[in-house]
C-alpha cells in the first residue's frame, strides 16, 4: 500500500513538474530569428496567432530567403528588422511556390492580413525533379490540407501519416504545448536535431573534419546538371499551378506582394541555364505575376559569382548587398 501511494504522489509530483514547464514554455518562448530547421505545427500556430503579424512584412519562401548557410542575424529578412523594418520571417529550407501559397492560405484561415508578403520565386524547384516538387513541409501540410482543394490536393504526394496513432500524436501535440515543440525544444537546447548529433558536429569542428569536408564540396557546375528542367512552362507544371493559385489568393485578399526572382549564380551555372529558354521561363512566370498586379523584382542576374555559396545561396556579404537593393523597393 505504501509502494502504491508512493507511486501516486510521483506521478502527481511528475504531472505537476510537466504541467508547470508546458505553462513556462507558453509564457517565455522567445520570438526567434526566423523558423527552426525542424518547426513543429503548434510552434507555427502559435507564430501565427500573435497579434503583430498583422503589421509585419512576412517573408515566405525557401531557403534563399531563409539563410542556408548563415546564422539567422545574417539572413536578409533579418538584416532587414535591423535596420528597423517590421519583417517576420516565415521563410524555410524546403520552401516552394506551393508552399507559399499553402502557407498563405493557413495565414488568411486564420485571420492574418500581413501589411505586406515577400516571397521568392526559384526556377529550379518548378523541375519535377527538385525534392520540394509537388511536396509541403510537415508542419505546413498539417495545418493547410483541411482548406485545400481537391485539384489542389490532387497536385501534392501527402507526406503526413494518416494512422490512428499519427492522429493521436498531432493531436496531442495541439494541446500540450511541450510534447508538440519536442524537436524544437532540441533545437533550442542542442543547436541540432539532438544531443548526439550536436556533439558529432563539435567533433568534427575540432577534429577538422568539417573544414576538409567543406573544401571537398566546393560548389562546381557539373554538381547542378539536371537542377533545372528548361522545357517550356505550362498548367501541367505543379509550381506554374500553384503560381497562379497564388497570384488568384493575393488579389483575391486584396494583398500587398513582393515577388522576388531569385538570385541566381550565373556565372557558375552557364553553361546550363543561360539560354532563351531559361530566358522564356523568367518571362513566363514574370506576366503572370504582373499580370495579377503583384510587384516582381528581378534579381536574377543582380549579384556577382563572388556572392554566392553555391547555385542560387548568398553568402553574408551578398545578403548584405540583397538587404540594402530590398531596403530601397520596401520604401516606395
Amino acid at each position: 500500500m505504501r509502494f502504491l501511494v508512493f507511486v501516486g504522489k510521483v506521478a502527481i509530483a511528475m504531472v505537476l513538474a510537466l504541467g508547470l514547464a508546458d505553462l513556462a514554455l507558453r509564457a517565455f518562448w522567445p520570438n526567434d530569428l526566423r523558423l527552426d530547421e525542424n518547426f513543429s505545427a503548434p510552434l507555427l500556430t502559435r507564430i501565427i496567432a500573435r497579434d503583430d503579424l498583422q503589421k509585419r512584412i512576412v517573408f515566405l519562401g525557401d531557403s534563399a530567403l531563409w539563410g542556408y548557410g548563415l546564422d539567422a542575424q545574417d539572413a536578409v529578412p533579418s538584416l532587414l528588422a535591423a535596420r528597423g523594418f517590421p519583417v517576420e520571417n516565415l521563410s524555410y529550407e524546403g520552401g516552394s511556390i506551393a508552399n507559399t501559397y499553402a502557407l498563405l492560405r493557413i495565414l488568411l484561415a486564420h485571420g492574418v492580413r500581413p501589411r505586406m508578403i515577400v516571397f521568392n520565386v526559384n526556377l529550379k524547384e518548378f523541375s519535377p525533379g527538385d525534392s520540394a516538387y509537388r511536396t509541403l513541409y510537415p508542419a505546413v501540410e498539417q495545418l493547410a490540407w483541411p482548406d485545400l482543394t481537391p485539384p489542389e490536393r490532387q497536385r501534392l504526394d501527402r507526406k503526413a501519416k494518416t494512422t490512428l496513432d499519427a492522429r493521436f500524436d498531432r493531436r496531442i501535440g495541439s494541446v500540450w504545448m511541450l510534447y508538440g515543440m519536442r524537436s524544437d525544444i532540441r533545437e533550442k537546447i542542442f543547436g541540432a536535431a539532438d544531443a548526439s548529433t550536436a556533439l558529432d558536429d563539435r567533433i568534427h569542428a575540432l577534429s577538422g573534419e568539417a573544414q576538409r569536408e567543406a573544401r571537398a564540396h566546393v560548389p562546381t557546375a557539373d554538381r547542378f546538371l539536371g537542377t533545372y528542367d528548361l522545357a517550356p512552362l505550362d498548367n501541367e507544371n505543379v509550381e506554374v499551378f500553384f503560381l497562379r493559385r497564388l497570384c488568384e489568393l493575393v488579389k483575391i485578399a486584396n494583398l500587398r506582394a513582393v515577388a522576388i526572382l531569385t538570385p541566381t549564380n550565373h556565372t557558375l551555372l552557364h553553361e546550363y541555364i543561360d539560354s532563351p529558354d531559361y530566358a522564356a521561363q523568367l518571362a513566363y512566370v514574370t506576366e503572370m505575376m504582373e499580370n495579377a498586379g503583384l510587384t516582381v523584382l528581378d534579381d536574377d542576374r543582380r549579384f556577382a559569382a563572388k556572392d554566392f555559396l553555391d547555385n542560387d545561396h548568398l553568402t553574408a556579404d551578398g545578403n548584405v548587398l540583397w538587404a540594402t537593393q530590398l531596403a530601397r523597393e520596401l520604401t516606395r
